[in-house]
């Protein structure tokens, strides 16, 4: 499966997949990635430039992004928080396949508000210790789930 990494802040994006099999490593049998792999980092394999303003220290931007305690405040830029906008526009989706498969009471009936309410990791929130917040996409396409019917 392909994942497509995008830095919210700088645009740069990638598409990564999983190269374990080109040096005959099983990550499931080992329990991780091969340290070539771009699975290994998945940050990693963004590269901004530096007038972007994005971190780049050299260091594992994953690492500090697991230790962060979560929970954060208010969002930094509520009005323009491209998170939110990606959450909105995926649940703008969902409505229009519960609707187009007349679900009436589907969970994407939820309506979220204009303006993010915050509690996600960014890098100006300073208990936060994500410095280089990434959107991963999974996948290339998209699936409708449909449910089962006799």
């Amino acid at each position: 499966m392909a994942y497509h990494i995008t830095c919210p802040q700088s645009g740069v994006s990638v598409t990564v997949s999983c190269g374990c099999h080109l040096v005959d490593h099983d990550p499931m049998a080992a329990g991780a990635h091969h340290g070539r792999c771009q699975m290994n980092d998945l940050t990693a394999n963004v590269r901004c430039p530096p007038e972007a303003g994005c971190c780049q220290e050299d260091h594992s931007h994953e690492a500090t992004a697991n230790a962060c305690p979560g929970g954060h405040g208010a969002c930094p830029e509520p009005d323009s928080c491209r998170l939110h906008e990606s959450v909105k526009a995926h649940m703008d989706s969902l409505r229009a396949h519960a609707a187009a498969e007349g679900l009436d009471d589907h969970p994407s009936a939820m309506r979220l508000p204009d303006a993010c309410p915050g509690g996600h990791c960014h890098k100006d929130l300073k208990d936060c210790t994500v410095c280089h917040p990434v959107i991963i996409t999974a996948g290339e396409g998209s699936a409708v789930l449909r449910p089962v019917t006799a």
